[in-house]
């Protein structure tokens, strides 16, 4: 199987086996394809469906199920609502993380000024600016754009998610003892795994000088500072139960490796289709042209005001699968799926893709046309069974970020520029990457200063 492809040929299956289908990879996994049946099992049957697998390759490489993302017992949901609440003080929503976004989308505008039009691969300025808005809810600080230590850290995630994917993380699945013949296979895990050990000593450091220089009587600096300070709460009350520096560890790490890579990938993404669809970006353009100008700040209060590039963005969430497999879930006590008797501790996938990719749902689904969610009077239709966050309980928990950054981003580069080929006629391929987050593979193109 090609990975980057894997949703068509669940699509494909769909077509031919029903909507709840089982593959094996190795043990069997349950694919539900239905918007109805994911509303009716990881909605409406959410605790039952919010389970995570236990990984061999999470416990080898992270010392167990730890975090936000893949932590498999009660914790998730005490860790889930603490991190919410913790990101809405830093700024969910508010203005102060508004003005951050704002800010790294201005520095990214000037600094693709200065190629006057020359082509330009824009990977490492979506990193910058999608990067520094976690850096500075989790860090306190951000970086500068040729700041070695970020792309680093993003080489080196990027590096860990290709791992995940590979034939040798599969292999781990089965037997961790599959590492021995690593070396055999291209030595992919060995890499991914030094890869992994350094952005772990890197943001064991950053927890490090926080003990160092943390102010408990004052108000926290971050994220990092905020859970330090919770520790200490619960350290006086004998109280510590999950929140322990491991558990601090493994949560940023998964805030980075959840929020980074998705939302830098949604970013370029957009900019690839508008290459591929000029006539959707020349309608962008003069709707931000009509409703806020060339040179006025644009806000999230301004959101509303324009129906179409909420219409893109939202045909773009369908269009575009960055998780050609979803995350996968477990059961948590035996449970009927339709004809079927699925026992406890089975893996489940909501697949979403399948209904983005319907054509009984979204006519031409392959074709990107943002007026399917405008209605006849060109407001804007959101759309409940597109779900680039998931949906139940382990939906994606900065979803509201990721939405702010990839609005504010969007319309500040397209009030701005126009987004053309490399060379005339020349427009990148639908070649995809191979990692856990399927991304348009590098391409050029010419950021060109409006008239």
């Amino acid at each position: 199987l090609n990975f980057s492809d894997l949703h068509k040929d669940i699509l494909k299956w769909k077509k031919e086996f029903g909507d709840i289908i089982t593959i094996w990879m190795p043990s069997p996994c349950v694919i539900v394809n239905d918007y109805e049946l994911l509303k009716e099992y990881f909605v409406k049957q959410g605790e039952i469906f919010a389970g995570r697998p236990d990984l061999n390759i999470n416990n080898d490489l992270l010392g167990g199920a730890y975090g936000l993302v893949f932590q498999n017992n009660s914790w998730y949901k005490s860790q889930r609502r603490y991190t919410l609440h913790v990101l809405r003080d830093f700024g969910l929503g508010r203005p102060i993380l508004q003005d951050t976004i704002i800010d790294q989308a201005n520095k990214m505008i000037q600094l693709l000024k200065e190629f006057n039009g020359e082509p330009v691969e824009l990977t490492p300025y979506f990193t910058t600016a999608v990067g520094n808005v976690i850096f500075q809810l989790v860090f306190g600080y951000v970086r500068e754009h040729n700041d070695k230590e970020l792309h680093m850290f993003k080489h080196n995630l990027d590096s860990v998610l290709e791992m995940y994917n590979s034939l040798m993380g599969t292999l781990v699945e089965v037997s961790l003892n599959f590492k021995k013949l690593d070396h055999l296979l291209g030595g992919h895990y060995t890499e991914g795994s030094k890869k992994n050990d350094e952005i772990l000593d890197y943001l064991r450091k950053e927890i490090t000088q926080h003990k160092k220089t943390i102010d408990y009587e004052s108000e926290p600096r971050d994220f990092i500072d905020s859970y330090i300070q919770e520790m200490r709460r619960r350290e006086k009350t004998g109280n510590i139960e999950e929140f322990t520096d491991q558990q601090l560890l493994i949560s940023i790490y998964d805030l980075f490796g959840a929020g980074l890579e998705t939302t830098a990938t949604t970013s370029r993404t957009f900019i690839f289709y508008m290459l591929h669809y000029p006539e959707v970006q020349a309608k962008i353009h003069a709707e931000i042209d009509n409703v806020i100008g060339r040179e006025s700040p644009i806000t999230m209060a301004d959101q509303a005001r324009l129906p179409y590039l909420n219409a893109t963005i939202q045909e773009l969430q369908r269009i575009a699968v960055l998780l050609p497999l979803n995350l996968i879930h477990i059961v948590l006590e035996d449970v009927q799926m339709g004809k079927y008797k699925i026992p406890k501790g089975t893996m489940v996938v909501p697949q979403m893709q399948s209904v983005h990719l319907d054509g009984k749902i979204f006519s031409d689904p392959e074709r990107l046309i943002p007026e399917r969610h405008l209605d006849e009077n060109g407001a804007f239709r959101k759309d409940d069974r597109i779900m680039p966050f998931s949906l139940g309980k382990r939906a994606c928990l900065g979803e509201s970020l990721a939405r702010m950054e990839i609005f504010l981003f969007i319309s500040y580069l397209f009030q701005k520029f126009e987004f053309q080929p490399e060379e005339p006629g020349k427009l990148p391929p639908f070649e995809y990457t191979s990692g856990l987050i399927r991304a348009p593979k590098p391409f050029n193109c010419r950021v060109v200063l409006r008239k």
